[in-house]
Formats: C-alpha cells, sequence, structure tokens
C-alpha cells in the first residue's frame, strides 16, 4: 500500500477528481445490483420454484457493519470496499449466473458499506458543497446508465463482448481515484479548509429518516428511471419520445445544479412538497391506469386501447422526474448538517436497505405472485401499490429537512473547477442517447414480396437460456438466422428488474428493423407475447383469457404479404391441465376454447406459441377439428438441435409448442416444410414452418 500510496501521489492525484469518482462508483453499483437480482430470480426460475438462492439477497444487508466501527470506517478498509467492488463489477460478466450471482452480491455488499461509510466520513465536511456533488454524481450515474442501455438497445452496452472495454476504462479510473481516500495529504488539506457551520447532532429516528429518504430515490432509479424501457412497457407509449424528454430534462437539471445551484433556494419547502406530491401522483395514476382489475372484469375481453388520455400522466411524470436527483441533494444536505455517528449510519441504512429488500421483492411478485405460497395473491395486480410506498419513503423524510438546508449560494471548489468539463461530458451523452434512439428505432421497408414466407414461434424463456443464464445474444442469433417474415415470442416479459430491466424484443428488433407489437403491458403481470413482422402489422390487440392462475393473453393482428392477409394470432396458455383428471380443474381448456371463438369465421389464420398442451389432450383436439397442425400436414418434417428435455423421443410427440393454420390457407400451400431447432439457448425448442403459398 505504502509503495501503490506513493506511486499514486507522483503520476496520478493531480487527477483526482471526486465527482467523476463518485459517478462510476454510482454506475457500477446500479450495474451491479441489476445483474445480482437478475441471478437470484434466474436460479429460482429455472426450478420454478423458491429456493435456496434467495438468501443472497441478504447481501444488502451489510450496513450493519457500520455499527461494529465506533469512530466510523478506517479509510484503508474503505478503499479495499471500493476496490472489491470495481473488481466484482468487472470479474461478473464472464461467469454462468450462480457464480455471478456471489461477485455481483459480494460487490452489491460493498457498496451499501461503502456508501453510508462515505457519507458519514464526508458529514464533517461542508454539507452544501458535498450535498450538490453527491447529487450531481448521481446524475451524471443516471445520464450514463440511460447512455449505455440505449446505444446497447436497452442492454447495457458495457456487457457486451465487444465493449467490455468501456467497463475496464471506468474500472481502472476509479480503481486508482479510490486510492484517494488514502492521500493523507489532501485529507488534511480538505480538514483546513472545512466552513465551520452551525449544526445539531440529529436524533436516531431522524438519521432512519432521512436514510429512508435517500434509499427510496436509489430504488426509483434502479426500479425505473435509469431503464426508459421500463417506462415504455408499462404503458406501450412512445419509445423514443419517452427516451428524448426524460434524458433532456435530466441533462437540463444537471446543468442547472452544476451552473447554477442558488437556483434550489427559490424553491421553498412547500414547493418541494408540491412537486413531489404531483410526481408521485403521476407516477402511480401512469401505472393504475395502464393495469387491469382482472378480478373485477367478466372474461374473455380485449385490453382497452390506449388513448392520449393515457399518455397525459406519463408525460407529466417524465417533465417532473429530476425532482428525484433535487431530493437526493436536500436529503443528503440534511443528514450531513445532523452529523450522524458511524453507528447511526450503520443501523439506519440497515433499515432503509431491509426496506430496500423488501421493494425488491414486491416488485418481483407482482410478476410471479401465482408461484408464491400463501402470501402471493396479496401481490396480485398490486405494482401500483408498490411504487406508491417506494415514492413515500423518498418524498415524506423531506419533512425532517429544514428550509437552510435548502439555501445553496457557495459552490464546491471541486464543481469550479470541473463544472465545464462535467457539463460537456454530461452534454455528449444527452446528445449520444438522442442519435443513438433515433438510429436504431425505425424499421425497414421490405423488398418484394416473401414466398415462401417464413413463421418463427419461439418461447424465450424471459431471455435465459435452458441453463438460467442470460442468453439475449444467442436467441437474437437463433432469431437471426431463422430469417422469418413473422415472429411470435412468448415469454418476452423481461423489460423488469427480475431481467436486468432490457427488453428483448427491442434487442432483437432493433437488429431486424422489423415492426413489432409487444402484447400485454408489462404491469398486467401477464405471460409477455410480442409480434414481429418484416410486413406493417396492422389493428393489433390484446385479448384476455379466463385464467385462476398466472394470467394468459393472446396477440391478434393482421399482416398483409403481397395480395394475402393473414390473421396471425400468438399465444402462450397456463401451465398443463387435464380437464380429464380430478379434480377436474378445465381452466386450460376454457383458455382454448375462448380463443378459439375469437379465431371462428376467420380466413388466413396463423395461430402459434406455447400452448402447454400435447397431442394426446382434449385441447389439442378441439384445435385441430377447426385449424391444421402445420407439423402434421408437412411436407417436410425436421428435428434439429433442441433443448435437452426436448429431444427425441419427446419430440415430437410431446411437444407443445405448436402452430395452426385454417384449412383455407392449408388449400392454397404449394411445399410446407417444419423445423423443430434452437439448441439451448431457451428452455424451448423454435418453431418455424416455411410456406410456400
Amino acid at each position: 500500500l505504502i509503495i501503490i500510496m506513493e506511486i499514486y501521489k507522483k503520476y496520478f492525484s493531480k487527477y483526482y477528481s471526486e465527482l467523476i469518482l463518485l459517478s462510476i462508483i454510482f454506475l457500477l453499483f446500479f450495474q451491479l445490483i441489476s445483474d445480482f437480482i437478475e441471478s437470484i430470480y434466474a436460479l429460482n426460475l429455472i426450478e420454478v420454484e423458491l429456493n435456496e438462492n434467495i438468501a443472497a439477497a441478504l447481501f444488502l444487508l451489510t450496513p450493519i457493519v457500520l455499527f461494529f466501527f465506533k469512530k466510523g470506517i478506517p479509510e484503508k478498509l474503505m478503499v479495499i470496499l471500493g476496490e472489491i467492488l470495481i473488481i466484482c463489477r468487472v470479474l461478473a460478466p464472464f461467469f454462468d449466473t450462480q457464480i455471478k450471482m456471489i461477485f455481483t452480491g459480494i460487490g452489491v455488499g460493498c457498496f451499501m458499506i461503502f456508501f453510508p461509510g462515505f457519507l458519514q466520513k464526508k458529514s464533517k465536511e461542508n454539507p452544501e458543497e458535498k450535498s450538490l456533488l453527491l447529487g450531481i454524481s448521481l446524475g451524471g450515474a443516471l445520464v450514463s446508465l440511460i447512455f449505455f442501455k440505449t446505444l446497447g438497445s436497452t442492454l447495457d452496452l458495457t456487457f457486451q463482448f465487444w465493449f467490455l472495454w468501456i467497463g475496464w476504462i471506468l474500472a481502472a479510473v476509479a480503481g486508482i481515484m479510490l486510492l484517494n481516500l488514502m492521500n493523507k495529504d489532501l485529507q488534511d488539506e480538505i480538514t483546513k479548509n472545512i466552513t465551520n457551520i452551525e449544526t445539531k447532532i440529529g436524533t436516531k429516528w431522524k438519521i432512519v429518516g432521512l436514510s429512508l429518504g435517500v434509499i427510496g430515490v436509489i430504488a426509483l432509479i434502479y426500479f425505473a428511471f435509469s431503464s426508459p424501457a421500463v417506462i415504455a412497457r408499462w404503458t406501450e407509449g412512445d419509445y423514443l419520445s419517452i427516451i428524448v424528454i426524460l434524458i433532456l430534462v435530466m441533462t437540463l437539471s444537471l446543468f442547472f445544479i452544476l451552473f447554477k445551484p442558488e437556483i434550489i433556494t427559490k424553491i421553498t419547502t412547500k414547493g418541494v412538497l408540491i412537486w413531489n406530491l404531483i410526481f408521485i401522483i403521476t407516477l402511480v395514476v401512469t401505472i393504475a391506469i395502464n393495469q387491469i382489475p382482472f378480478a373485477l372484469v367478466p372474461y374473455p375481453f380485449y385490453a382497452p386501447t390506449t388513448t392520449i388520455l393515457f399518455q397525459i400522466p406519463l408525460y407529466i411524470m417524465l417533465v417532473l422526474s429530476p425532482i428525484i436527483l433535487i431530493d437526493f441533494i436536500l436529503l443528503l444536505r440534511e443528514l450531513f448538517r445532523s452529523r450522524p455517528s458511524a453507528r447511526k449510519m450503520g443501523v439506519s441504512f440497515f433499515i432503509a436497505s431491509l426496506i430496500f429488500l423488501l421493494m425488491i421483492f414486491s416488485v418481483t411478485f407482482t410478476i410471479v405472485w401465482d408461484y408464491i405460497p400463501y402470501v402471493g395473491f396479496l401481490f396480485r395486480d398490486m405494482i401500483w401499490l408498490v411504487f406508491l410506498i417506494i415514492s413515500v419513503f423518498m418524498a415524506v423524510p423531506l419533512l425532517l429537512v429544514k428550509e437552510e438546508s435548502l439555501t445553496f449560494i457557495k459552490r464546491s471548489r471541486e464543481m469550479l473547477k470541473s463544472k465545464f468539463k462535467v457539463g460537456g461530458i454530461i452534454g455528449i451523452l444527452c446528445l449520444g442517447t438522442i442519435i443513438g434512439v433515433i438510429a436504431l428505432e425505425f424499421p425497414t421497408k421490405p423488398d418484394g414480396v416473401d414466398n415462401p414466407i417464413r413463421i418463427l414461434s419461439y418461447n424465450i424463456q424471459q431471455g435465459f437460456d435452458e441453463d438460467g443464464n442470460r442468453n439475449f445474444e444467442g436467441q437474437r442469433d437463433v432469431i437471426l438466422n431463422a430469417n422469418a417474415t413473422i415472429i411470435g415470442l412468448q415469454e418476452s416479459d423481461t423489460c423488469r428488474i427480475s431481467s436486468g430491466n432490457a427488453d428483448i424484443v427491442r434487442y432483437v428488433n432493433n437488429q431486424l428493423k422489423y415492426y413489432s407489437y409487444f402484447g400485454p403491458k408489462t404491469v398486467t403481470g401477464t405471460y409477455g407475447i410480442a409480434l414481429l413482422s418484416k410486413y406493417p402489422i396492422k389493428n393489433a390487440k390484446t385479448f384476455y383469457m379466463e385464467s385462476k392462475g398466472e394470467q394468459t393473453a393472446t396477440i391478434e393482428a393482421q399482416i398483409t404479404v403481397g395480395s394475402r392477409t393473414y390473421n396471425v394470432y400468438v399465444t402462450h396458455l397456463g401451465n398443463f391441465v387435464d380437464p380429464t383428471i380430478p379434480p377436474f380443474d378445465t381452466s386450460q381448456f376454457i383458455q382454448q376454447e375462448q380463443l378459439l371463438e375469437r379465431i371462428s369465421g376467420k380466413t388466413n389464420v396463423i395461430l402459434m406459441g406455447d400452448f402447454n398442451f400435447d397431442n394426446s389432450t382434449l385441447q389439442y383436439a378441439i384445435t385441430t377439428a377447426i385449424l391444421n397442425d402445420t407439423w402434421e400436414i408437412a411436407d417436410s418434417q425436421t428435428i434439429g438441435n433442441v433443448p435437452k428435455k426436448w429431444q427425441p423421443p419427446r419430440l415430437p410427440d410431446d411437444r407443445i409448442d405448436h402452430m395452426f393454420i385454417s384449412p383455407d390457407l392449408t388449400a392454397s400451400i404449394a411445399y410446407i416444410e417444419v423445423t423443430y431447432f434452437g439448441g439451448t439457448e431457451a428452455d424451448h425448442p423454435a418453431l418455424l414452418a416455411s410456406i410456400r403459398v
């Protein structure tokens, strides 16, 4: 350490920027926790039940370690924690899910000690300077996350193979700068320049409240605002406008904080509370009006049409979203003014982290409520309530903020020194995000008319391979290699924390440049289904079938290829139920009946998906009474490389991924070739039908 410090002082100390260091640390933390929660979910998903891996979530509760450091964490230990965090972030992408969960968990645990420990140490310095610095750092990390996820088509660019070097450079910069925490010369200089500010030691409950507010901000950023695709899938709003509005308002707010922090002084405590109230109302309303109260709606039914009225609260919420950063600054300033001890910080952040952990579970349970014993039903259709609780935890502690904590007159020396550089970086990230989303989003018009048309149905297991590893790239390659005209995806609901807030439909489609329709909004808690097409998709809508457990739905749309218009349906039924076996639960049978009623009388029908029934069931019998199974009528049948659990002899007899077509379409077919393939890129095979009409 002595040798390293001497090298650092001689060659690198003059490049130290606390603002840049903290921005990178925040960025790495959000990347780590995203992979961490995704890994835990994946390891439970492949067993379709809760298992021992869920205990890894306890890494979030490490702030309690601070309780054992009465005088605060030593600088050397702070550096070690930070360096471990960085190393974990660098190594995590190279391992499978089980090992990745351990590495990311250790990294998250280190941050949850490092962050409150850092705050406790900085409470001895100027609270005005440090709160602004941390607010800009968090904002810089947020803008960076939006930039990387936009250019990576919602998957963080720095985790993609050809761009891993970006993460390495950021990690190296942060790793070198962290050594400054042990630079005694600089620490002495800081101590000399501490401003004498009147402070009053805060009570333990005040510290707890302010810590809850700080974690509430971090939770909101992690759950939604660091990945605008999440908000787009809540509402099926225009992704391009959501990205542009969010990045612009966040960038402008950071410019104001950088160059005119005194503008915060013009906002009264009452004004801050009103701003928060309107933001929370529009956030919750945005989610709630896009949900469906399934317990109250008679089945079967179509999802209501999304009108401009659905979008108004969404765009108001986006414009008001910078209040998240302002809250963070005000809460931190009041926390610094309260001069908390290390023990108070440890206990307070432990409580706040416990609430954070419960909110993570709650958001996840709204997706998989049907698989959670005893309490799962309480979370059905409750995602609006979870976000309301998180927002309340962020906003209510502002009542503890005193009026003088809104005063920002003297800017920090660090900000004065770096403001133009930091402002330039933020501006470049903003501009790059806007250019990137415009370049990626627009579909291309097809050349000529496809004949044969190639139709692909693929259950992608929420972006995970058969062993539970994230596999967007592998599944993308399966889809691209199919060169399909029309694509139906099942279990494509990846755009939430359970799959790292990445949207596989958008990720794939940004490279295909097809037209797309996502189907059920993610706030409905249903199986994700999606429709992609080389040709425009018309009259797309989502149809919900009767479901006693996990909610099921079907996409219905028309696609015209040449002079023929196809009625296309993509579905995913509930788990297999044999209506002939007691206790005679016929829910899946009813789902297929209701679906077939919608198809009745239509021509040129293509029905595909994961039906969860094989060809020995009554469900299959009633389907093939009016539609033809492409596998059975195919001129060429092929079973290629498929997932281990579907390899022959299970395929073709026990297949549950089907594609059916109407008799009139069958009569016009000159040749049809059907293939099951896809390897272990998902836990289901891909089904491709090549139809020459």
